[in-house]
């Protein structure tokens, strides 16, 4: 996800820029904001904007989509749904039966999280010569993409910023494990390249001890976690999860089990158990994203594309990656215990970068 020097300092500005504001400001200032699409085929707007948040399946990290979705479409007039389809784990098939089904109900703009960076793409281009549109939220489809833009955390440039974080955290050497997702998931890669670039920026003082990968499911986080602590809890100095089910099955073993506390542990999300576990500082820090910004920023673009008829500008100044071109990249933020306060029991927002995001869709990248 990378020029990491520019990268860096893109990153560091918005987290900067980002203060702590309630969910309540986000609302009010916001007043919730929808779905975002993109336009490329020209056609004038007008029709009413029909639009549908899609996972490939169930996954607690993005339950804040629903919320956003619905108050994009109070506030701006549309019909906004968040769907997901009947499935344990993450399936592209399923997903994609699901966009077909409510293509068929007369959905006309899709934001989907890619269930395959390739096979997304694929069913984004069969909906696209329908005149139906597309955007990728917190992952990206490869180019050349079908969907006009992707919405989300530049990973590769995230994980880069935690596991240098988790670097400075035990004290610069030592063994760190990284907890990760689906190998399948288009992030999944991107992020296990930027932590082995910052354990090599280390010159051999770090050493990455081990990636568990495939275990962002409840069912398969916690025996692997068990196992990992059991074979490295005494050997480890760090550890660090991308994703949100490891985090909640690390975060909780290190709560019931102190003789592995002094593995400096940083989370992903703000699931309860990693609150908690931050609050009474059994782990050091967990890293936000900008969840409910993200599916918000994406809702209104597509109803400006639907309903307005707005069309991407061709100088809209899109980050670009090894992935995608067409990227409008959102803020991360690291929470540790000194700041752990002003978020708990508030959904994953960073409202400065929403705002941020929403004036940068208004101004530079659509052309209405």
């Amino acid at each position: 996800m990378v020029r990491r020097s520019r990268g860096r300092r893109r990153l560091g500005t918005a987290i900067a820029a980002m203060s702590l504001v309630t969910a309540a400001a986000l609302l009010a200032s916001c007043g919730g904001t929808g779905d975002s699409s993109s336009t490329g085929s020209g056609d004038s707007g007008g029709k009413k904007a029909k639009i549908s948040l899609v996972l490939p399946g169930p996954n607690a990290y993005f339950e804040p989509w629903g919320p956003a979705v619905r108050d994009a479409a109070k506030k701006y007039g549309f019909t906004g749904s968040f769907d997901v389809p009947p499935t344990e784990a993450f399936d592209l098939s399923d997903q994609n039966a699901l966009m077909d089904s409510l293509a068929g109900k007369g959905y006309n703009g899709f934001g989907a999280f890619p269930g395959d960076a390739n096979g997304t793409n694929a069913q984004e281009r069969k909906l696209a010569n329908r005149g139906i549109k597309s955007v990728n939220i917190n992952g990206c489809t490869s180019d050349p993409s079908a969907a006009l833009f992707c919405v989300s955390t530049n990973v590769y440039e995230a994980a880069l910023y935690q596991a240098n974080q988790l670097i400075k955290a035990i004290g610069g050497e030592g063994d760190i494990a990284l907890l990760t997702s689906q190998l399948t998931d288009p992030n999944t890669q991107l992020r296990i390249k930027a932590v082995k670039q910052a354990v090599a920026d280390t010159n051999g003082k770090v050493k990455l001890a081990q990636v568990v990968a495939d275990i962002d499911t409840p069912q398969s986080a916690p025996p692997a976690i068990n196992a990992l602590l059991a074979s490295k809890g005494n050997t480890l100095d760090g550890a660090m999860s991308t994703s949100y089910n490891p985090a909640v099955a690390m975060a909780t073993a290190l709560t019931d089990n102190p003789q592995y506390r002094r593995i400096k542990f940083i989370a992903a999300e703000n699931s309860p158990q990693v609150m908690n576990a931050l609050e009474k500082g059994y782990i050091y820090g967990t890293l936000f994203q900008n969840t409910y910004g993200q599916a918000y920023v994406a809702a209104y673009g597509l109803y400006k594309a639907i309903q307005e008829g707005c069309q991407v500008a061709k100088d809209a100044p899109f980050d670009k990656t090894e992935q995608t071109s067409q990227l409008i990249t959102a803020g991360v933020l690291l929470i540790t215990k000194d700041t752990v306060a002003d978020y708990v029991g508030k959904p994953e927002s960073l409202p400065d970068d929403t705002e941020r995001l929403l004036k940068l869709l208004d101004e530079k990248i659509l052309d209405c």
